[in-house]
């Protein structure tokens, strides 16, 4: 039976090289293949929906079928593992298996565009689904009859083949496209994803490391674990759905603005590899609160979900006009049906045309008087400024804990600082020669420093959210060691994949339980 199953791997593999090979032919030439009645093939084949990324989607699909093949033929001469290095290895069965998975999700999502959207089917993109199926049910019985341990590392065997596989193969690909194209179709996959309850069980298998140890009550809020999603990563409010099934304990969304912004002129989103970092642009590109609240009211979070709200990104005939744009902001969402369950204060987006306006004493003052006025219910953390000194930063502490509705702080925003020591020689000459700021890397000794500071000298009078250069679990784990009470992460996602939130939290669980702070 086990050889059977080997064999027939290898053989619906390569149907399905076939039946790309032949759309990749007729899609390069210009040609509408034979169809039979009932189907569509022209409506399908010569929509938008047939080109991802300028490339055709059967060339993706040949792609995969001729990867799976050559997996599947290996397996089958008993050529059981793909050695990474010295310590690791990849097995060839359950990378088959990781390979099925990704083909299925993918062809749940061009069937679904075909029967939702397009109300036409394509014949052969079906058989290419059939195959899709197929592979998939045969990877998951060879899995079951195996019954064995996959990878030889001290991580879990899907960890060590999802980072493997983001590494070597979706990494590279995302890194030749623009950053911000790239976010906004993973943002589109995983709302999509989010939809149905098949896929959120397929990432949660995929991704998710769960333990009951790790649930932390924080200011009222039971959170499921500690690795939360930083806010700008779904700033319109879209992910909810599958960001528990991908493990995060709590996730942010915004920054949301009181009016709608557009965001500035692109480019938005850069990548500087050597230093670890992304180059952030977007100047709270925003919906405005209007529409981020009605697509919100009524959903349920399944974790701990925030609003981070900012000033709209424009110029303020006064200071107090600008505080009474977050002020309304507060009172939309304070008025609405959403169920979050805490706010972030934004004031520290160096990317916007007023820059920092409320990172003085006197300044932060005049809006914190106003937004107590509302009587917030639930915890708000600000997130603070990564590049002042620590006097600096001290004196905005002592403001903002005389608010006993500001229960903590996040720590912290995008550095400026073009003089970092962290960032590459030849990555500082792009920055000087582009606008934005950096995420990554070089915030990383910063936001440790104030963490311990902040802890250090206000004890347990705020919560401490730590974010900023985390990309394994040892780094979570150091911001925690320092003082943090959670911990956030875009940046890390991007570089090491999603995979790295089951990781941490693996880690978490193994190092210390409920006492993660050694």
């Amino acid at each position: 039976m086990k050889l059977l199953i080997k064999l027939l791997i290898v053989i619906v593999s390569f149907l399905g090289i076939i039946d790309a090979s032949f759309l990749s032919y007729e899609k390069l030439t210009g040609h509408i293949p034979p169809c039979t009645v009932g189907f569509q093939c022209d409506t399908v084949l010569t929509s938008k929906w047939s080109i991802l990324f300028g490339v055709p989607l059967p060339l993706y699909g040949l792609a995969f079928y001729g990867f799976t093949f050559v997996i599947a033929v290996l397996h089958f001469l008993e050529i059981d593992h793909i050695s990474i290095d010295a310590k690791r290895k990849l097995h060839t069965a359950d990378l088959q298996l990781i390979l099925a998975m990704f083909g299925i999700c993918f062809s749940l999502y061009l069937v679904s565009i075909m029967g939702l959207v397009l109300h036409a089917w394509c014949l052969y993109c079906l058989l290419s689904a059939l195959c899709c199926l197929t592979l998939f049910v045969l990877n998951v019985m060879q899995w079951h009859m195996q019954k064995k341990i996959c990878v030889c590392s001290a991580s879990s065997p899907k960890t060590v083949i999802f980072s493997w596989l983001y590494a070597h193969i979706a990494k590279p690909l995302f890194f030749m496209i623009d950053a911000e194209v790239v976010h906004i179709a993973m943002t589109r996959v995983g709302a999509f994803l989010g939809r149905f309850a098949l896929s959120q069980q397929l990432t949660r298998w995929m991704f998710f490391y769960g333990d009951k140890q790790l649930a932390t009550k924080v200011d009222g809020i039971v959170f499921p674990n500690p690795v939360g999603l930083a806010a700008g990563f779904d700033y319109e409010g879209r992910l909810g759905s599958i960001l528990p099934s991908v493990g995060f304990g709590f996730h942010t969304i915004g920054t949301v603005t009181y009016r709608s912004y557009e965001g500035n002129e692109p480019p938005r989103l850069g990548r500087f590899p050597d230093s670890k970092a992304l180059l952030v642009n977007k100047g709270f590109k925003s919906e405005g609160a209007p529409a981020i609240i009605d697509r919100l009211k009524g959903k349920k979070f399944a974790i701990p979900t925030g609003i981070s709200i900012g000033s709209t990104n424009a110029v303020y005939a006064t200071l107090n006009d600008q505080i009474d744009d977050i002020v309304k902001c507060f009172k939309l969402f304070e008025a609405s049906t959403v169920k979050h369950a805490y706010y972030e204060l934004n004031i520290s987006c160096p990317n916007t045309q007023g820059g920092q306006p409320f990172t003085t004493p006197q300044r932060l003052n005049a809006l914190l008087t106003k937004l107590k006025n509302l009587h917030i219910k639930r915890p708000v953390y600000i997130k603070m400024p990564i590049d002042l000194s620590q006097k600096e930063t001290n004196s905005l502490l002592q403001i903002a804990s005389a608010y006993s509705f500001i229960k903590g702080v996040i720590f912290g925003n995008l550095t400026k600082d073009h003089s970092n020591p962290d960032v590459a020689k030849h990555d500082r000459d792009r920055w000087n020669q582009v606008k934005g700021n950096l995420s990554g890397k070089p915030t990383w000794n910063r936001s440790n420093a104030l963490i311990a500071f902040t802890k250090k000298k206000y004890g347990k009078r705020f919560t401490i959210i730590g974010t900023g250069g985390i990309f394994t679990p040892e780094d979570a784990q150091t911001k925690l060691e320092l003082g943090a009470d959670l911990v956030q992460l875009i940046t890390g996602m991007i570089y090491e994949g999603p995979q790295l939130i089951g990781e941490i939290n693996r880690h978490f669980s193994k190092v210390a339980g409920n006492n993660l702070k050694k």
